[in-house]
């Protein structure tokens, strides 16, 4: 059903920035996607030229080494006709369908069953492979190249669509991070660049203590609590991480809906975000709530602003970032400029629209890549 065509062992020492008319396919690169579903527009790395056997339209390109068991032979596809001349390069297995559909084929490959079928054949300590013999002996229920031509496009089109909302979700979170850096001031500057028409007042210099106070109840009753750099304050459970936390939590902090919790050894990186949730902490963890007139949902947007980011790394106490530190009693002596409190609100609530429509994107891509998970699943025997 299919013939070999040739792999080269060309590591990342024959790439050049220059266009050289041939490029190729590096198993790193099908394991990162920029070797997926392969067409002119595909950035692959120049080579320099050689008497290589070239690659054309429908050629599966796999990945016969990986970190781990679920990479094994991962694939590639040739989509359109190459306009350069494209070589299988290190670390790959190139087939030419002869009797089968290409993106059937493809597809296959990412087939719970020959998921399964790689699981149990590779090989391998901390490089995971499998062998051309033995990828040569898989089985599979090939159905009529109707039929595969069928599977196969509805497979497309379900790729298709994530390719587009995960494009639309990377766009607007770009957007949101630019955002951020616009809508607070920058260094030495008491207004931000970008601002809702009706307002115009300069913004006031305070210290995060004249704004907000550290909780300090303590209690072992209450849901968990963690914080992350990227997703701000969540339930501890969501992380699906292993629980390390003490038996004895009668020492844990009290948050409350409305707090601010940041990761004292890690506020520099951005470890901190507004709760939604009442619960208890780790003691490592510092909780600040805020006073009267404090939109604290804008605070900890503006806690992932650079320029803060910045001043906290500055203010952290330690010898190195391993050990740096950033307790109350640091944090709330640092400067900031803040707005009146119904700009506070408003800038708040804009973000919060971003995030929202960001949800969404992340949702319809979750529950895309459910519905190709089922089918992958359900499609091959």
């Amino acid at each position: 059903m299919v013939e070999r065509v040739k792999s080269y062992s060309l590591s990342r020492s024959v790439e050049t920035p220059n266009y050289t008319g041939t490029k190729y396919v590096h198993y790193g690169d099908i394991h990162t996607k920029v070797a997926d579903k392969i067409t002119n527009e595909t950035n692959l790395p120049n080579i320099v030229p050689g008497d290589y056997e070239t690659l054309r339209k429908g050629d599966i390109i796999l990945a016969d080494a990986s970190e781990d068991y679920q990479g094994i032979a991962t694939p590639s596809i040739i989509i359109d006709e190459p306009i350069s001349n494209i070589v299988a390069g290190l670390h790959t297995i190139a087939l030419r369908p002869t009797e089968i559909y290409p993106l059937f084929l493809y597809n296959l490959f990412k087939s719970t069953t020959f998921r399964k079928y790689g699981y149990k054949t590779g090989t391998g300590m901390k490089v995971f492979g499998i062998s051309v013999i033995n990828l040569m002996k898989f089985k599979g229920y090939i159905p009529s190249y109707k039929e595969q031509e069928k599977i196969a496009s509805i497979l497309f089109r379900i790729d298709n669509a994530i390719v587009l909302h995960q494009r639309k979700f990377d766009i607007l979170k770009d957007l949101k991070e630019a955002y951020l850096q616009q809508i607070f001031p920058e260094k030495n500057h008491s207004v931000p660049k970008l601002r809702f028409s009706n307002f115009s007042n300069d913004w006031k210099k305070r210290v995060i203590g004249d704004i907000f106070i550290e909780r300090k109840q303590r209690g072992a009753e209450g849901e968990l609590i963690s914080v992350t750099i990227n997703s701000g304050v969540v339930k501890a459970h969501e992380l699906n991480r292993k629980d390390n936390s003490s038996s004895n939590k009668s020492n844990y902090k009290r948050v409350e809906v409305g707090d601010i919790a940041y990761n004292s050894m890690r506020m520099w990186q951005g470890a901190s975000g507004f709760s939604k949730y009442s619960g208890i902490l780790s003691p490592a963890y510092t909780v600040i709530t805020p006073k009267n007139d404090v939109h604290s949902l804008f605070f900890s947007y503006y806690f992932k602003n650079i320029n803060m980011i910045q001043n906290f790394q500055k203010y952290s106490q330690g010898l190195t970032s391993d050990t740096w530190n950033l307790k109350f009693p640091s944090l709330k002596e640092i400067n900031i400029n803040v707005p009146d409190y119904s700009e506070q609100k408003n800038i708040a609530n804009f973000i919060v629209k971003i995030d929202q429509i960001l949800l969404q994107y992340e949702n319809k891509l979750s529950r895309l890549e459910k519905i190709k998970t089922s089918l992958l699943s359900k499609m091959f025997i």
